[in-house]
């Protein structure tokens, strides 16, 4: 397999270039970037006029990228951040602790200094904290409603770009717990979807018909999650 950053006169973006041994070509937009991946012997003319053919749809994924990255998140003083869908203005602090306080619509960021990077931190930490107490608890309860606590095992959490839950056969549920930004019904269905893989490890019919009956509306939550998951990434500014 072979990796390549390439440009070419005739197209508005540069490009990167994946060759390894499969018979067709594919093109991703992801970050902001854009991915070619192709057979290992497929020329340039072939994947120039490919990529020609698609470029009205990778300028519209780049630009709809764009948008996104501006509406991602700034952890800094006087700025809005949501909490269970609500959103919470923070109050940076200058004391000796380190802590977050949740007092009505306001985050109180108790800090010994302002630097943005330690805010962000300071809040991962404290979003984990609240994500292990809720959706721990959580997952017990539907794995209890749907008679598949014995096949459950543990939950853990991770900070991934690519899902924001997965369940694995061996019973342990992972969730990333920036979902805690999130509308609470739209949490409790993001955990009745991983739970449901407990009795149902595939996206089968069955499987919807189970998510269902602990999140009727699963399908308007799992569009609005889709939708609007981007904004509860954190803009890191050092």
């Amino acid at each position: 397999m072979t990796l390549a950053a390439l440009k070419s006169s005739s197209l508005p973006f540069p490009f990167e270039l994946t060759r390894s041994r499969r018979k067709t070509l594919v093109v991703y937009v992801k970050g902001g970037k854009v991915e070619v991946r192709s057979p290992l012997r497929a020329s340039s003319e072939w994947i120039l006029s490919f990529l020609t053919d698609k470029s009205p749809w990778i300028q519209t994924q780049l630009e709809v990228q764009r948008l996104k990255q501006r509406e991602r998140l700034i952890i800094a003083d006087n700025r809005f951040v949501p909490f269970l869908g609500q959103p919470r203005l923070i109050q940076v602090i200058i004391g000796t602790q380190q802590k977050v306080v949740l007092h009505d619509e306001y985050l109180y960021f108790f800090v010994r200094e302002t630097h943005r990077g330690k805010l962000e931190q300071l809040f991962n930490n404290w979003l984990l904290q609240q994500a292990k107490e809720y959706m721990a608890t959580q997952t017990i309860k539907y794995a209890r409603l749907l008679g598949v606590e014995h096949k459950f095992k543990n939950v853990v959490f991770r900070r991934t770009k690519s899902k924001w839950g997965h369940c694995c056969q061996d019973g342990t549920i992972q969730y990333n717990w920036l979902a805690m930004m999130a509308p609470r019904d739209v949490i409790n269905y993001l955990i009745a979807h991983e739970t449901s893989h407990l009795k149902h490890l595939n996206h089968s019919a069955k499987f919807w018909n189970t998510v269902a009956l602990l999140c009727p509306n699963y399908k308007e939550l799992r569009h609005w999650l889709g939708e609007n998951g981007h904004r509860f990434w954190v803009e890191t500014k050092t």
